[in-house]
């Protein structure tokens, strides 16, 4: 398969995880907002890992709110419509490489968030509730009807990494931006912050399965890390990866392929040899924010290493465009 084709269904994967995720997870900020009529929605721009640009963005644009930036801005490259533009992009050029079901809802998709800011913002919730579920419908489609080749493979590299970067930027919103005060610790209004993380992350009903019957942060973040029975959690989407990484680079050259298997393999490992209890008393919040750097690491020698290792190979657009946001893209 050509590196650019590969990279871009890489691409694809990201794009589309990270649209869902938004989708839900704006999803849920606004649910919580009516519910506790506290406007939060300044931490779903933190998790994006967009504040600054926010500010540096309402300085021309006085009259911008967090949920029109997060939403629609074309200014804010990690909002939801820049990332379904991205994705349609790539997916038009990957005609050839993805099912025809897959592109007609992709470009439905389009069509869908082409409606007018007016609109969408007059329901929030209803628009985000769609985008989210046209957006697993993507991802379901895409599982079933493409084959299982090395595409395919590249496509799953890219969707558990974005999932599992996601993933880390809830559970570090929440206990970072906004851990609550000591008194407040295991008050009401703190099960109700660690249980909007739950359903940021659609694991309310997976804690619950698992014997959890209060709402407790230790043990959602058990759960949202270190779970090898969540499809979401950190260890599940690190060994996912590894083993889609691994299929998709098995007719790599060694060399091409050895910074980003010894990133994966080494990040699994030192997930894997950590428990809840150390992880709190080392600092959640450090190990957070360095799994995230050892993500966009990883990232970085997959398509240094990997897609452009070719000398003339020149780097795609969406590799240049938000660079310090949930990894790159």
């Amino acid at each position: 398969m050509l590196s650019r084709v590969a990279e871009n269904l890489y691409w694809l994967g990201r794009y589309l995880e990270r649209a869902e995720n938004i989708a839900r997870m704006a999803r849920v900020e606004h649910e919580v907002m009516l519910e506790s009529g506290q406007e939060i929605w300044h931490s779903l721009v933190s998790t994006t890992a967009s504040n600054q640009l926010f500010w540096d963005t309402l300085i021309e644009s006085p009259e911008l709110t967090h949920s029109e930036f997060l939403i629609y801005s074309m200014n804010n490259p990690a909002s939801l419509r820049s990332t379904l533009v991205r994705a349609r992009e790539l997916a038009r050029g990957l005609r050839e490489h993805i099912s025809r079901e897959v592109w007609e809802e992709i470009n439905a998709l389009y069509l869908f968030l082409a409606l007018r800011k007016e609109y969408i913002a007059r329901d929030i919730h209803e628009f985000c509730t769609e985008t989210q579920r046209r957006t697993q419908t993507i991802l379901g489609l895409y599982d079933n009807t493409v084959l299982r080749d090395e595409g395919r493979e590249w496509f799953r590299c890219g969707m558990y990494l974005e999932r599992a970067d996601m993933t880390s930027r809830i559970i570090d919103a929440k206990y970072h931006i906004l851990l609550p005060s000591d008194d407040s610790v295991g008050g009401p209004f703190d099960r109700f912050q660690w249980t909007a993380v739950l359903r940021s992350a659609s694991a309310r009903e997976a804690y619950r399965r698992m014997g959890n019957n209060e709402v407790d942060g230790v043990n959602v973040a058990q759960l949202l890390i270190f779970s090898q029975e969540f499809p979401r959690s950190l260890a599940f989407c690190v060994q996912a990866l590894q083993r889609h990484c691994q299929l998709a680079t098995d007719e790599t050259p060694k060399r091409r392929r050895a910074a980003a298997e010894r990133g994966i393999a080494l990040l699994h490992l030192d997930v894997g040899a950590l428990d809840i209890d150390q992880l709190i008393d080392d600092g959640l919040h450090e190990f957070l924010d360095e799994f995230q750097q050892r993500l966009i690491e990883i990232d970085r020698a997959i398509n240094d290493e990997i897609f452009r290792a070719e000398p003339n190979a020149a780097p795609m657009q969406h590799q240049t465009q938000h660079q310090t946001t949930i990894g790159q893209g």
